[in-house]
């Protein structure tokens, strides 16, 4: 089981990797509102789990593994945008919002609201 503070560095880190190719302990830090002393402990922890290749003061990518987990979460992480998209949450306030909860929501409820998602098009 892979801790959330984890799970939401592996997110960021695979969209600003699949934005600028590589992501960096600075550029981590801004986009998750932490220092960059705690990005780069996390940045460890992460080399040591096996999911990021780091270098101090260099580049961060994901490794096999770690990219696997981050494209699954980032599915998990579309669906929710859609899904509060659907019901309306101000454009604005959206990737926050997700933010804020996908890491604490489940796969079975992500599923079913992919599967409301499915059916709103379907009658829509």
């Amino acid at each position: 089981m892979i801790p959330i503070s984890s799970k939401r560095y592996i997110l960021e880190i695979y969209l600003l990797q699949e934005a600028h190719g590589h992501a960096t302990i600075s550029g981590i830090a801004k986009v998750l509102r932490v220092t960059v002393s705690a990005a780069s402990k996390m940045a460890g922890k992460l080399k040591t789990d096996g999911y990021i290749h780091f270098q101090p003061y260099g580049t961060v990518t994901l490794t096999k593994a770690g990219l696997e987990i981050a494209k699954e979460l980032f599915q998990d992480h579309q669906v929710l945008m859609e899904f509060y998209q659907i019901i309306g949450v101000e454009e604005k306030l959206i990737r926050k919002k997700v933010s804020d909860v996908e890491m604490h929501i489940g796969t079975e409820v992500v599923f079913k609201i992919k599967s409301f998602i499915e059916d709103h098009k379907k009658n829509a």
